[in-house]
């Protein structure tokens, strides 16, 4: 049989083959399509965010208002914290301290005297036994010998021992004095952190600029006055005049077809037809999670905006990034035009065409421009709150009316016991003040029968040495030189033992003034639980964060706003424009508001334009802006946090507006 020969070529071809693949697939991907997101965002904003706490949600307070032009040092935001009652507390535990201090050291130092006291007279023991002790033994009797012999080595001992006694009772006190200054110094940097904390409760401006709020998604509503919010939430931005720029997060599959100075297209949801050329200006050098993309790891890449663009661009709105293709024939043509950048078409802004349709239909809802949150208030040590009773939904308070009731069962137990605590102290303080007129008499008393002591002493040393034997006038002499030292020791005693009845009557009065603070407290608090109404207004309630109102019987965390309170005379809708909508949007034009249900309609006019595009909910991701509408004429009927449907007439600064059963015109507020 023969056999078939493969000729060499074709082996070769065949070999080739699985390269010539390899080679194909890596040029497909080279052409392979990168498309990306991003938003605009601001150049060098600083970004306003919700101050530290011990405690959270905090209330957000005396936010300025936004579109309000701030300068370096301006107060922007502060919460709501229990610092300045903990500062005062520290400075009473400051007194506290310093009046047990010196109490302890009194004491201390009386001790160290009665040690003394006991070591002048161990000495002069000591000094008449060696009087003794030196009588020559053939003097006296064997059994008076060996007596003074064993009381002069008891003195020895003795005089040894109270020695030691008197030196740990000096370094007792000057030890205690050290820990005292120790401790009163650990509590001086408690009192400045605390001050510090108190002082980072508030935000202040680090630079000029406009302010703007940020919107909590979670929550599904804007950062604002009375606004609860978590520490660490940014609650709105200061922009400065830095300019804008794009920001995006490309996948690591997309990174090798990405590079720094690449020309990259971009067009905006917002501003239909309009394109721009612009350069990626950075990727970063490692990828990392962005939880809100996905769960991949991205790269974060900035692209500047050329200058001069022509375009009103705002931050948050969507940009879709298409990077341009690099090839040889195009190299050299974009390096030379490296530094220029243009907008396709040969224009720097293609006007959108013309929508079919001649309305806008959004949803919106009822708001008041006076809002005032309902929350419990900030006590010690109170975390949780229990919403007792509140006022009907929808109802109208007049000024001083309850709106609401807290209640927190832990503030009546610590008011009995501090109250328990401040009888037994003030019971204390009586009767130390009785024991203190005592104790004076008897230390006066002393220090006389001492000086008189000393006085007899001194008389009997005056005796002539010729008259007595001599071994009983060295002792008198010794008598005398003791008696001496016990006066003026008991002078000294005295003064310390007033001066620790005075450190211990201060230390009682520190305690009592510490519990009747902690009292004061705690009843101020037990009086805010209820909290009224400080102007008129309407009552609405707010949700929970699974989306339910707060009624009555409901758990409340500190810092939580339970409902606000609205002025209805000041109403507003608020109202929130898809992004591929607004170009169709702008100041003054007309609007008609149209009730849920239909029966009524009033006429309106678009008055703001939301500073910044934000996603629509937490649930709902679409980029939407919002805008305030202002009723053409005082609406009645109407209350805060009504959903309405809202209609937005292009071109249109007019309307007359009919409803089934109402027709609403006239002068704006």
């Amino acid at each position: 049989m023969k056999k078939s020969v493969v000729p060499r070529a074709a082996i070769l071809v065949l070999a080739l083959a699985p390269i010539f693949c390899l080679a194909q697939q890596a040029a497909n991907q080279n052409n392979r399509p990168v498309l990306l997101t991003g938003e605009v965002q601001a150049k060098n904003a600083q970004g306003i965010f919700v101050p530290p706490s011990n405690s959270s949600p905090v209330t957000i307070k005396n936010f300025v208002p936004e579109g309000t032009v701030v300068k370096t040092g301006d107060l922007l935001l502060r919460i709501e914290t229990s610092n300045a009652e903990n500062i005062e507390k520290l400075q009473s535990e400051i007194q506290k301290t310093s009046a047990k201090t010196k109490m302890d050291v009194a004491k201390l130092d009386v001790d160290a005297l009665n040690a003394e006291k006991e070591f002048i007279i161990a000495k002069a023991t000591l000094a008449k036994a060696l009087v003794n002790a030196a009588l020559p033994k053939v003097q006296i009797s064997a059994l008076d010998y060996d007596k003074y012999q064993g009381e002069k080595e008891h003195a020895q001992r003795d005089v040894i021992v109270k020695q030691q006694a008197f030196d740990n009772a000096k370094l007792a006190a000057k030890r205690r004095q050290q820990d005292g200054d120790l401790e009163n110094k650990k509590q001086l940097i408690y009192l400045a952190f605390a001050k510090a904390e108190l002082a980072q409760s508030e935000v202040h401006a680090t630079q000029n600029g406009i302010v703007t709020y940020a919107y909590n998604e979670w929550r599904g509503e804007r950062f604002e006055e009375g606004s609860s919010g978590f520490p660490g939430n940014m609650a709105g931005q200061v922009m400065s005049a830095g300019g804008l720029q794009i920001q995006t997060w490309a996948l690591e599959a997309d990174r090798p077809y990405l590079n720094e100075k690449q020309t990259v297209q971009l067009s905006f949801d917002a501003l239909p037809g309009s394109r721009l050329e612009a350069k990626i200006t950075h990727i970063a050098s490692a990828p990392t999670p962005h939880a809100s993309w996905g769960n991949g790891r991205y790269f974060k890449i900035d692209i500047d905006l050329p200058k001069d663009h022509g375009l009103k661009l705002i931050p948050g709105m969507s940009v879709l990034i298409e990077p341009k293709k690099v090839t040889k024939a195009t190299a050299k043509g974009t390096a030379e035009t490296s530094a220029k950048t243009s907008i396709s078409a040969n224009s720097k802004v293609q006007k959108p065409g013309k929508a079919a349709s001649n309305e806008i239909n959004i949803e919106g809802d009822v708001q008041s421009h006076i809002t005032i949150p309902v929350v419990p208030p900030t006590i010690r040590n109170i975390w949780n709150y229990t919403l007792f009773q509140i006022a009907p939904e929808g109802s109208i308070i007049e000024p001083g009316q309850m709106l609401a009731m807290f209640q927190a069962s832990e503030i009546s137990k610590q008011l009995e016991v501090q109250k328990s605590a401040l009888k037994e102290w003030q019971r204390s303080l009586e009767k130390f003040k009785l024991n203190q007129r005592e104790l004076e008499k008897s230390d006066e008393l002393a220090v006389q029968e001492a000086q008189s002591n000393a006085d007899k002493a001194a008389k009997k040393a005056l005796m002539p040495k010729e008259l007595i034997r001599r071994v009983d006038y060295d002792k008198l002499v010794i008598e005398k030189g003791m008696t001496s030292d016990l006066a003026a020791l008991a002078a000294r005693l005295q003064a310390a033992q007033s001066r620790y009845r005075e450190a211990e009557y201060n230390g009682n009065i520190a305690q009592i003034a510490q519990i009747q603070n902690t009292i004061d407290i705690y009843s101020k608090g037990q009086e805010a639980l209820t909290v009224n109404a400080p102007r008129r207004g309407m009552l609405l309630y707010k949700t929970d964060f699974s989306g339910n109102k707060f009624t009555s019987g409901a758990q409340i965390w500190i810092g939580m706003a339970v409902a606000s309170l609205a002025d209805p005379d000041k109403l507003f809708v608020n109202a929130k424009v898809p992004e591929a909508q607004v170009s169709d949007v702008y100041i003054g034009q007309a609007a008609r508001v149209t009730m849920s249900s239909g029966n009524l309609q009033l006429n309106a006019k678009v008055t703001g334009l939301g500073n910044v595009f934000h996603g629509k909910s937490a649930k709902q991701a679409i980029v939407v802006r919002d805008i305030e509408l202002e009723f053409d004429a005082p609406p009645k009927g109407l209350k805060p946090g009504s959903a309405v449907q809202v209609t937005l007439f292009k071109d249109q600064k007019t309307v007359t507006t009919t409803s089934p059963t109402s027709t609403v015109s006239g002068k704006g507020l």
